[in-house]
């Protein structure tokens, strides 16, 4: 829920507030070609009560187009 400030109500405690700041994020992923690292840098919501951490689809999509870019950089698997 968004409040008067333009902050989300945090869904863990419900106390406290959710903002969003911009982060780099490291993760690996299986793939065909085997595990690829990668890091983007996505929007980050932190409550600054409880410090539930998360992201929304929008940080997904960033993710998965890294993912995307790396993945292409690497040769196709034998046979």
């Amino acid at each position: 829920m968004i409040n008067r400030k333009g902050t989300a109500l945090c869904p863990v405690c419900r106390g406290g507030h959710l903002r969003r700041h911009a982060e780099a994020v490291v993760f690996h992923q299986w793939t065909d070609k085997g595990l690829i690292g990668c890091t983007a840098t996505v929007l980050v919501a932190v409550c600054d009560g409880c410090r539930f951490r998360g992201w929304d689809d929008e940080a997904e999509a960033v993710m998965t187009e890294a993912l995307r870019r790396e993945y292409d950089k690497l040769p196709r698997p034998g046979p």
